[in-house]
């Protein structure tokens, strides 16, 4: 059998599922060339830059920048800084699972005749009005902090903003407004996401951010877990070398990232199975679906969900607990270095590796974005999917990923 789904609808980007020989290829058909054209550029510009490569997921790709450089000319960044940048963080996650959620991925769980936003806002409106009342708060978080909600500014050695008592006080209404919503929906949520059978798929090795125990969007160690969820990786950010080899094949643009040669991915599912969620509502949650190791793609979803409500309810933490002081240094520039950022991303794992020469320019850039590690994945799960399936559920299983096609061949 031969056929073509392009474009793969309500995901980030293009790209085509192409069946062939009962063989089926995932094929990101976009190029964009950041690496490339990185190069020669003062290091000032590269957090800048960097964000452009993703509207959804831009104060990751800054963060992640500004953390390369700051490591490699051992810059450190005040206490309340770092806290304002975790905020940062939470509210993209926040407005992108939001979007996934509720826009994306939701519209495959209802019996509904157009399977899209609109067709599901006609019998669950008040679904639809909660993913853009949680866009909106998150994006106004972002722009108060880094100027604007789009496209931020993050700065070496702190953050671009403070934020004051007054919008501090905003924001804490509306998250623990939108906490208590999101909280009263938990059942209706998890029931639609089990409407489909959470079918057992591939089983792969997991990679994520964590700090001793704890799941950490910012900071910690990269830990990679088996397929039985036994710990087999624990290394630093500047060791990811080691670990991660990229190759490339002939049908996509995006590279092809594999762990000491295996399959492995990130994400929600993978954050949830190695690490542990220090918020009551999500913890609860975390607990009940996650006792076990889970490898069931479909299970992406409601990961989401849950990492939604911690990302609100860490918010809700930072914003009240957060101690006073300075949100930058002032910082002694160095000209040259090599450093290393990483960050989890909403959509997994992200790393930004930048070497820069004696004048402070680039000499040349890695990133490798959540998607593209889970490009070998999806690559894989199709296949298997389609056996049992058919094509009739390979769409539904890409959305699964959330995949942004944007960072995947940047």
């Amino acid at each position: 059998m031969e056929m073509v789904i392009d474009p793969v609808t309500r995901i980030e980007g293009n790209a085509v599922i192409e069946v062939k020989d009962n063989k089926v290829l995932f094929k990101v058909v976009e190029f964009r060339g950041f690496e490339k054209f990185l190069e020669g550029r003062t290091f000032e510009v590269l957090p800048r830059l960097t964000a452009r490569i993703c509207g959804i997921c831009p104060v990751a790709h800054s963060i992640a920048s500004v953390k390369a450089i700051e490591d490699a000319m051992k810059i450190s960044v005040p206490e309340r800084a770092e806290m304002l940048r975790r905020l940062l963080l939470l509210a993209q996650t926040i407005q992108s699972h939001a979007l996934h959620i509720f826009f994306l991925s939701l519209p495959d769980y209802y019996p509904i005749e157009n399977k899209n936003i609109v067709g599901l806002a006609k019998i669950k409106k008040e679904l639809v009005k909660l993913g853009i009342f949680l866009r909106k708060i998150a994006q106004n978080i972002v722009e108060e902090l880094a100027v604007r909600a789009i496209h931020p500014e993050i700065i070496l050695g702190g953050v671009t903003r403070n934020l004051c008592n007054e919008k501090a006080n905003k924001f804490l209404e509306n998250l623990k407004k939108a906490l208590k919503i999101v909280d009263d929906i938990r059942s209706e949520i998890k029931d639609a996401f089990q409407a489909k059978e959470i079918t057992q798929t591939i089983q792969t090795i997991y990679l994520s951010l964590k700090y001793n125990e704890i799941i950490d969007f910012y900071s910690g160690q990269l830990v990679a877990i088996n397929k039985e969820g036994k710990e087999i990786y624990k290394f630093c950010e500047s060791e990811y070398e080691k670990y991660i080899e990229e190759k490339v094949e002939t049908f996509s643009y995006a590279k092809f990232p594999y762990i000491k040669g295996e399959l492995y991915r990130v994400g929600p599912l993978a954050r949830l199975n190695i690490g542990k969620l220090d918020t009551d509502i999500a913890r609860e949650e975390q607990k009940e679906i996650f006792s076990n190791i889970r490898h069931e793609t479909l299970l992406y979803n409601y990961a989401r969900f849950i990492e939604l409500i911690y990302s609100i309810e860490k918010a809700i933490d930072i914003i009240e607990n957060v101690k006073p002081g300075k949100i930058r240094y002032k910082i002694e520039i160095k000209s040259g270095g090599e450093g290393v950022g990483v960050v989890e991303a909403p959509r997994g794992t992200l790393i930004h590796h930048y070497i820069l020469n004696d004048r402070g320019l680039l000499k040349k850039a890695n990133i490798i974005a959540p998607t593209t590690q889970n490009n070998p994945a999806i690559n894989a799960d199709l296949n298997v999917i389609y056996k049992k399936y058919n094509t009739e559920m390979l769409e539904t299983f890409v959305r699964a990923y959330d995949p942004c096609i944007s960072c995947s061949t940047h």
